[in-house]
């Protein structure tokens, strides 16, 4: 019994939160779905009629897009003059936006998303029709792709050489889309099968600008309107023009009607003429020469001068110089080499009390005691050319050193000249050297004082014993006596000699011709396409005249 009670009780907890789970989950279904039901009906009841509503953002942006198809035509139209239109039927000229940028026609253009629009996909393409030209302006940005065709010609209420055809209306197409504009303009003249035709009413008081495009005057006092029928003079091509008569072909005086025959002014409209034009036309003759002659020898010139090496083509190049140079003996000049080496040599002297029996001479500071016999100084009498024994020196002999030797107390060396036998024409390094070699005989005997006796000893040994005497000389007395001082330094020995001197030497070669006739340019006027010219090697000049 109570299990069934508790059964139909349930579990009041976890239905709740499940109900609520659910309504959350309803709400937030349709907090998601309203908005999006609006904004369809939104969209739904604005294009009810079939046109929805493209106001605010959308017609700026169409706007953006006519405004920069428009600047492409603008500058088309201005660019193509008569020289840059395309001459035969069926023959067109493009140019890219990058072309138009390049030719500083037009800036960069930029859409409703602020992107540049695409330099390459964007063209305008002119093309020559029968009677007038058919311009294709093509845009394209970051969203689409859309052109224009637009009728040019030369029609008398153009302000320049050509202009747009002003018709009923001018369609844009859609590459992209269905979609056209179409705009109304009031129409000048006839138009039939491409070709203008002046009105039928009172002639135009309105002219082109241009002076190739003119219209004749209106009769001041006209009774009657000219009629012309198609086949009367239309305007096809490019030219579409209405000179007035030239006086050759007014009537002359003598052909004139009696006056009593003649029509009145009133009576009779003036003819409208299609002016014609002749073409300039160019022929260049090319000059003649005779052969050039062979190169001249080589000659010597000044390195200054200049290489002269013309066009061929040129007629004022008659004459041409080549260049060439190398290295010569170019005279002789005095070389001298340099050497330093370590020298004893006499650099001073004093007096001081000494010995009666020996000499003093102090080197490199230290004082040495020699015999009065062997006197020191006797080196100072010794030169290069010498080439003996002089006093206590003895000469040894000559020979050469690579490295210059260095003086002793005991060994000096006499400097005699350079051995260039190891040299060429120029050494590229020192030569070598040659000394005289001269030792000194006597002996030197380091001492402390000069006023103290040498001490000499002597020994001698045996197996069994050694034995050691010593002895002091006497000084033999004492006086006052010179002692020189020696000292080493650093000496300069220097050798020069006569050496060839070698620099650049400039050659020159010539070779000249003769100027046979010189070239000229012919002018000629003559119909447009004249083959008879054109196959006879001459070339447009782009001008023009009227006959």
């Amino acid at each position: 019994m109570y299990e069934d009670e508790y059964e139909k009780k349930g579990y009041p907890i976890r239905n709740f939160v499940l109900k609520v789970i659910l309504v959350i989950l309803v709400v937030g279904l349709l907090v998601w779905l309203v908005p999006k039901y609006n904004q369809k009906n939104v969209q739904t009841k604005q294009c009810s009629t079939g046109v929805c509503d493209t106001s605010g953002i959308e017609a700026v942006t169409s706007q953006i897009f006519s405004d920069n198809l428009d600047k492409m035509k603008q500058a088309a139209i201005s660019y193509y003059t008569d020289e840059r239109l395309p001459k035969e039927v069926g023959e067109s000229d493009t140019m890219t936006l990058s072309d138009m940028i390049g030719k500083k026609l037009i800036v960069a253009l930029i859409d409703k998303n602020n992107k540049a629009c695409d330099v390459e996909a964007s063209y305008v393409k002119i093309t020559k029709l029968d009677d007038e030209y058919l311009l294709k302006v093509n845009l394209k940005d970051s969203e689409k792709e859309d052109y224009i065709l637009v009728h040019l010609g030369c029609y008398t209420y153009c302000d320049s050489y050509i202009c747009e055809k002003q018709s009923t209306s001018t369609t844009t197409y859609n590459s992209s889309k269905n979609s056209s504009i179409s705009s109304t303009v009031p129409i000048k003249g006839t138009i039939k099968d491409g070709t203008y035709y002046y009105p039928s009413t009172k002639p135009s008081n309105t002219s082109c600008k241009g002076s190739h495009c003119k219209t004749s005057k209106p009769n001041k006092t006209p009774t009657t309107k000219p009629t012309y029928k198609p086949s009367d003079k239309p305007c096809r091509g490019k030219e579409c023009d209405e000179p007035n008569p030239t006086p050759s072909d007014s009537p002359k005086p003598s052909d004139s009607p009696k006056p009593s025959d003649s029509p009145k002014p009133s009576d009779s409209p003036k003819p409208t003429y299609k002016p014609e034009y002749i073409y300039e036309y160019k022929k260049t003759t090319s000059s003649r020469f005779s052969y050039w002659t062979s190169w001249s020898d080589w000659k010597k010139t000044n390195c200054s001068t200049k290489e002269i090496n013309c066009s061929d083509s040129n007629p004022s190049c008659l004459y041409k110089l080549q260049m060439t140079s190398r290295k010569e003996q170019i005279g002789t000049y005095r070389k001298t080499y340099a050497k330093k080496r370590s020298q004893i040599v006499q650099t001073g002297s004093y007096q001081v009390k000494s010995c009666n029996k020996y000499n003093f001479v102090k080197i490199n500071n230290t004082l040495y005691a020699t015999t009065t016999a062997t006197t020191y100084t006797t080196i100072n009498t010794i030169t290069r050319t010498t080439g003996r024994s002089v006093g206590s020196w003895q000469y040894v002999g000559r020979a050469s050193y690579s490295n210059p030797p260095r003086d002793t107390a005991g060994v000096s060396y006499k400097f005699v000249g350079a051995d260039y036998s190891y040299c060429s024409d120029t050494c590229t390094t020192l030569p070598n050297y040659y000394y005289d070699k001269y030792t000194y005989t006597g002996e030197l005997t380091s001492v402390s004082s000069t006023t103290i006796p040498i001490t000499t000893s002597s020994s001698s040994s045996s197996t069994s014993s050694s034995t050691q005497t010593s002895y002091e000389a006497s000084c033999g007395g004492y006086s006052i006596k010179t002692v020189p001082i020696y000292g080493t330094v650093n000496v300069t020995e220097k050798s020069t000699r006569t050496e060839k001197l070698y620099g650049t030497v400039c050659y020159q070669s010539t070779k000249s011709r003769k100027l046979i006739s010189k070239g000229s340019t012919s002018i000629k006027w003559s119909k447009y396409n004249d083959k008879s010219l054109l196959n006879n090697g001459w070339t447009y000049t782009g001008r023009k005249k009227q006959k």
